[in-house]
């Protein structure tokens, strides 16, 4: 389940931030309150193995752009296989941010909600698409 963000918008220069801003950065009036969906690229990312003290290492981090704008400095559990422009999902967990790689079943969704589908007819593509993956990854069907 994709998990929304909250943010705030401009309503002069249509700015989304996140977290929310009490005031645009860009122009001296209030923001609006915002959601964006937790779903974004890659913009760029990296692994430290000698991160900054207080943090474990190997420490993975991205930066990730919503859909909506907004920009956020991730954590991640690995980057083996990640690509700059990557579809990842984000969630906020006690005001840290993680990211994730979507699934092919997550991206189904996505799509599907976006071309105005909606109910039983996209979780059937979903699984359909799910199953095919999973006998196109093992060579069998299991």
């Amino acid at each position: 389940m994709i998990q929304a963000i909250a943010a705030s918008r401009c309503p002069t220069c249509a700015l989304t931030v996140a977290p929310p801003a009490h005031f645009c950065p860009r122009h001296p009036v209030e923001m609006a309150p915002a959601a964006v969906a937790g779903v974004g690229e890659i913009v760029s990312f990296t692994t430290l193995h000698s991160p900054p003290e207080g943090f474990r290492a190997p420490l993975h981090i991205a930066l990730v752009e919503l859909e909506g704008g907004a920009r956020f400095v991730c954590h991640g559990a690995e980057t083996r296989g990640l690509r700059v422009g990557a579809r990842v999902a984000i969630e906020a967990v006690d005001d840290v941010y993680y990211f994730a790689h979507l699934g092919a079943l997550d991206r189904a969704r996505l799509f599907w909600r976006r071309a105005g589908h909606a109910g039983d007819r996209v979780n059937a593509i979903a699984r359909s698409l799910a199953q095919r993956v999973w006998k196109g990854s093992s060579g069998a069907e299991r």
